[in-house]
């Protein structure tokens, strides 16, 4: 599906989570999404209230990461970080799978984690990152149900720390989720023609870098 920018915008989480993302740069991505009218932005937690001011009356949610990358953060710090989001704006929170259980085998408390904040922000969307380049098929599938399991409304394939995720893992996850929850591909998107596959696929978000974001949406808007 060869789909136009404005359509495309509204399938993306403009995000910026790096570790030396400056006060510029995060207002640099508001600027963008107010231009192209985004679906979402996340930035550095730390910069979540002054996002919530800047978005407020737009129609580009405020997005928020309640974990650290390796999701290792304890379920209760990880539900309050959540429910305080929630409170301030935002539609949807991004978690992180705790990546020490799951690769511990302590499977249960995969699920827990997830369903512990779930229960704290209610009816907002929760999409639980798997970080598919740690696993091999069968993991990122057993990853999958796990979080669907605990509540997850979206099972996203990467944070892009770790690297990307490819048309593969979306096609494991998929196969996986048959319709429980709806998935988001993120990492190491940086292409039309990967975005135009996955949309096929059923993709139904996608989590791109600001920089990136922008260059694909005007690509698409001139073909």
């Amino acid at each position: 599906m060869a789909i136009n920018g404005k359509e495309l915008a509204r399938m993306i989480d403009s995000t910026h989570i790096a570790t030396l993302a400056t006060a510029d740069e995060v207002d640099e991505m508001i600027r963008q999404a107010k231009e192209y009218h985004f679906f979402a932005i996340n930035g550095p937690a730390a910069f979540f209230p002054h996002v919530v001011a800047e978005l407020k009356g737009t129609d580009t949610n405020p997005g928020f990461g309640c974990t650290r990358w390796s999701g290792a953060d304890p379920a209760h710090c990880k539900a309050y970080a959540a429910k305080w989001a929630v409170d301030m704006g935002a539609k949807e929170i991004d978690m992180v799978m705790n990546l020490s259980f799951f690769k511990s085998g302590m499977y249960d408390k995969v699920v827990r984690d997830v369903r512990t904040v779930k229960d704290a922000i209610g009816d907002r969307s929760l999409k639980v990152i798997v970080e598919c380049p740690f696993w091999n098929d069968a993991e990122i599938a057993r990853a999958t149900a796990l979080v669907i399991e605990g509540g997850a409304d979206c099972v996203k394939s990467c944070t892009g720390t770790e690297g990307g995720c490819t048309l593969h893992n979306i096609e494991v996850i998929l196969k996986e989720a048959r319709g429980r929850a709806w998935v988001k591909a993120a990492g190491g998107i940086r292409d039309l023609e990967t975005v135009d596959r996955m949309i096929d696929m059923g993709v139904k978000r996608f989590g791109i870098n600001y920089r990136t974001a922008k260059k694909l949406c005007d690509e698409a808007g001139l073909r």
